[in-house]
């Protein structure tokens, strides 16, 4: 059972999830990916070496192909085809041929499971959890390669991405959306450096602590929250309008007021109610009570921070909406 070799260059696909088998594999140099590819996200279930077999249930009980496989870098594999197993398998009594069918169907509807299981974990990730991971990061990255310019601090993007991505052991193209998101919402802003590459430029290293601190208490309020509501960002844009219209350092206004100049304004007031309770003890800039209705107490200078945080958190929430949307359709 000699078998035909085959060269895979870095990337190339071996297989397909759902091709029929037309045969086994053995891994004599390099290491082969097998993945599953559930809704556009890749969901790795193996690293597969020289010296290993792939594909080897198929021989056995004849169904397609559960996942799929590719060249992590350039591979050698021998394959050995269908026909050439099933000579050797003429040798072999009918008893362990079953045996084997048997224990390969069983490994599959196992494997399915483990995969279905990992897919719906994927699938349930928060995005305001990985947001908060990101930020957490990028917050510790400012400190190892930070570069001081003048009032500023700076790390180079593309480096600082593949920092974060090896840390949280996430695909580099999951981080840039999130880094995106902050950049969107104004914490982080993008400059160049003298060799005219993005740097990721921050005023104080200590605004990403706020942030992160700032989200965290959202997340704990509502931990099934993958999104942060529209209305939740309106209310603290009405707010900080409101802030920039007194001469107060601070001012109270209750929600039935906000309400009304929110209606005045054009925004949709009808969950404000269920959004305004969000905002209580999640920054020092706002004091939000209730009693008969509920009301803000506003510090002035630092209600513009709050909006800009939860810009953020709606940056990505709506990258994500669209994922979802685009999925749904």
């Amino acid at each position: 059972m000699s078998g035909k070799n085959k060269i895979l260059k870095p990337g190339e696909l071996l297989f397909k999830v759902g091709e029929q088998s037309d045969g086994m594999y053995l891994i004599r140099k390099g290491q082969i990916l097998v993945y599953l590819d559930k809704g556009g996200t890749e969901i790795p279930l193996a690293t597969i070496g020289a010296g290993s077999m792939l594909g080897e249930m198929a021989l056995f009980d004849k169904k397609p192909r559960s996942a799929s496989a590719r060249a992590v870098d350039e591979v050698e594999v021998t394959k050995i085809s269908n026909d050439e197993f099933n000579k050797i398998m003429t040798q072999i009594p009918k008893w362990f041929v079953t045996l084997m069918s048997t224990l390969s169907s069983r490994l599959r509807d196992t494997n399915e499971r483990l995969q279905d299981i990992e897919a719906k974990y994927k699938g349930n990730l928060n995005p305001i959890e990985e947001l908060i991971k990101t930020a957490h990061v990028l917050q510790l990255l400012y400190f190892k390669m930070g570069v001081k310019e003048v009032k500023s601090w700076a790390i180079e993007r593309e480096p600082a991405e593949g920092e974060v991505a090896q840390i949280l052991n996430k695909d580099k193209a999951k981080v840039t959306p999130i880094i995106d998101a902050i950049v969107s919402g104004g914490l982080v802003t993008i400059t160049k450096n003298s060799y005219k590459k993005d740097m990721l430029t921050i005023h104080n290293r200590g605004d990403l602590e706020r942030f992160i601190d700032f989200s965290s208490r959202i997340r704990k309020k509502n931990t099934a929250m993958k999104f942060l509501p529209q209305e939740f960002v309106d209310i603290l844009d009405l707010l900080t309008r409101q802030a920039k219209a007194t001469a107060y350092d601070t001012f109270s206004i209750d929600l039935k007021m906000l309400e009304e100049e929110g209606k005045k304004k054009g925004f949709v007031v009808d969950k404000w109610a269920e959004c305004a309770l969000l905002l209580a003890d999640v920054d020092d800039a706002i004091i939000v009570t209730k009693s008969k209705d509920i009301n803000f107490k506003i510090q002035k200078k630092l209600v513009e921070v709050v909006l800009q945080h939860a810009r953020i958190l709606r940056a990505i929430s709506r990258s994500e909406e669209k994922k979802q949307s685009g999925k749904a359709a």
